[in-house]
């Protein structure tokens, strides 16, 4: 499954009751007999509001403190000449993951006949990256992406991208009602895909009062712990990875 795809598809078949405003970001946020939000270019009220901004879920009041935010890299390379797919010798697309995702390797032969690799995931709270880094990374990628294809020398990666994902310190996902008429379905702890969609499923179930027996067992799994305050948690994030990678580095 693409889940690129998965959002693109879903955006471009919304109901007519729906309206997607992308590039819109939110610079003001009111709670005063509703909801306010403002943008750069105009304003919104609403009765009720789910949040589902993930690790910037902080950023609007909510969950200080509670939240870790990572960014994962990954490169796409050219498509594949039908001599380099014939060397490839693969005739179906295929995806590998790591047993440790975080100092692992995730290989993805697409449709269209390219190479993903995904790798590298650091604590990242910024939630920004520097095209620097990321020609820093593309290099690291085409170094794996030789040692692993060595038929393909030829083949660069045409696409490198950073992404973020947001866990807590317990597993726990951040769901539920967190203020007065606002509703919440965020971190993921990196299963987005699936916990992303049933938790907003369900958060939209609480926000219509509609009985939903799922919304009990979502709520059993807790809120996120509070962690520690920087730098002390920069620090043991830090310390706990590179345990992590070391112990793991016959995957890298």
């Amino acid at each position: 499954m693409n889940p690129a795809a998965l959002t693109r598809g879903l955006a471009d078949n919304l109901p007519e009751n729906v309206f997607l405003h992308e590039n819109s970001a939110v610079v003001g946020f009111e709670q005063a007999g509703g909801i306010r939000l403002t943008t750069a270019k105009g304003r919104l009220s609403a009765p009720k509001m789910i949040l589902c901004v993930n690790g910037f879920a902080d950023r609007f009041g909510f969950y200080p403190r509670k939240l870790l935010t990572f960014a994962a890299n990954a490169s796409l390379s050219r498509r594949l000449t039908s001599e380099e797919h014939s060397a490839l010798a693969c005739e179906k697309n295929w995806a590998l993951t790591p047993v440790n995702a975080f100092a692992g390797i995730t290989m993805r032969y697409t449709n269209d006949h390219r190479l993903l690799i995904r790798q590298n995931i650091y604590f990242n709270p910024a939630m920004r990256e520097s095209e620097v880094h990321r020609t820093r990374i593309k290099a690291s990628h085409k170094n794996l992406f030789d040692q692993r294809f060595p038929m393909l020398p030829d083949v660069n990666m045409e696409y490198t991208w950073t992404g973020y994902i947001c866990l807590s310190q317990n597993g726990s996902p951040g769901f539920g009602q967190i203020a007065p008429d606002v509703y919440a379905s965020v971190c993921q702890n990196a299963v987005g895909v699936t916990k992303g969609t049933i938790g907003g499923l369900l958060a939209a179930d609480m926000a219509c009062n509609q009985d939903n027996e799922l919304i009990g067992y979502m709520q059993s799994l807790g809120q996120p712990d509070r962690v520690p305050p920087r730098p002390f948690l920069d620090l043991g994030v830090r310390a706990k990875f590179a345990w992590e990678i070391w112990k793991s580095r016959a995957e890298a």
